[in-house]
């Protein structure tokens, strides 16, 4: 398994690359941290490719290798790598490949952990990077610009984290948003390996626009009722007539992780109509992650 942790600078990364490694320690995951910068200009490239024969100056003249540096430091302080080595980071180990630079590090954790510089537009070269791997879940800082969020669900091919507003230190519950959706079984299995990680207890809510709950919705919180019992995980389950996108919104307030299935629906259909996922990924200010049935 496989994660990429999208980062874009020290002020504004740190609570992004403390909660997505936290999440591939749960799902015992490679994690890729990948920064996206613009294209430097002609100058601004002609230098690059001079200092290529002196890459110990990329620090000067490009400043994703130091956010990618300050990255690497934060998960040797955070215990996530195992290293003693204060030369492990060398820019001069840098290979460029497929529109990509990637430093490589010494083989004892290389397998763990990626370290990917990109130039270009943020969701392009994003969709580029899951075109070359393999990734199941994208981690990606919340945007001002809802609709960028919106487009990184849409167009990107995995399970998507915005961690949003989360802040280390904080207590969290995870709210896992049950339905009849394909996807909510893979929400479920999700919810439960991050619950047992972090050690979050879990509020579990299933929405009806109409005074009846379905027999689909029915079976869904019973499978998940079971499974969550089975795993010993400490949860409350609440059924609510109105709004789900309102509903979620509303119980996850500022202290929970919302976890929920992707909508099934074709990109074209999303587009015109939307769906819950997207609805709640604008209004939230919550930490919400998206998993596709896959």
């Amino acid at each position: 398994m496989k994660f990429l942790l999208a980062i874009s600078s020290k002020d504004f990364s740190g609570d992004t690359l403390h909660i997505g490694s936290q999440i591939a320690l749960a799902f015992n995951a490679q994690l890729s941290i990948v920064y996206v910068g613009p294209k430097p200009k002609d100058l601004y490239l002609n230098r690059v490719k001079q200092a290529q024969q002196n890459l110990e100056k990329w620090e000067i003249y490009h400043p994703g290798i130091e956010v990618l540096k300050w990255a690497f430091e934060k998960l040797k302080d955070s215990g996530f790598i195992k290293s003693k080595n204060l030369n492990d980071f060398n820019p001069a180990n840098i290979l460029e490949s497929s529109g990509r630079y990637k430093i490589i590090l010494p083989t004892s954790y290389g397998q763990k952990i990626d370290l990917i510089l990109r130039e270009g537009d943020l969701i392009e070269q994003l969709r580029s990077e899951f075109k070359q791997e393999k990734y199941t879940i994208g981690i990606i800082g919340g945007s001002k610009q809802r609709n960028k969020s919106n487009d990184i669900l849409q167009f990107l091919p995995s399970s998507i984290f915005i961690t949003n507003d989360f802040k280390i230190g904080k207590k969290y519950r995870i709210l896992l948003c049950v339905d009849d959706s394909k996807a909510t079984k893979n929400a479920i299995k999700f919810a439960i390996i991050i619950a047992k990680k972090l050690n979050l207890e879990v509020s579990m809510i299933t929405v009806s626009k109409i005074k009846i709950f379905k027999d689909g919705y029915k079976n869904a919180v019973n499978d998940a009722v079971r499974i969550l019992t089975k795993e010993k995980i400490n949860f409350r389950q609440e059924f609510v007539f109105g709004d789900p996108v309102s509903s979620f919104v509303k119980y996850a307030n500022d202290n929970h992780i919302i976890i929920m299935g992707n909508s099934s629906k074709s990109i074209l259909k999303k587009f015109f109509f939307g769906s819950k996922s997207i609805q709640t990924l604008k209004k939230t200010n919550s930490p919400i992650l998206i998993v596709r049935n896959e």
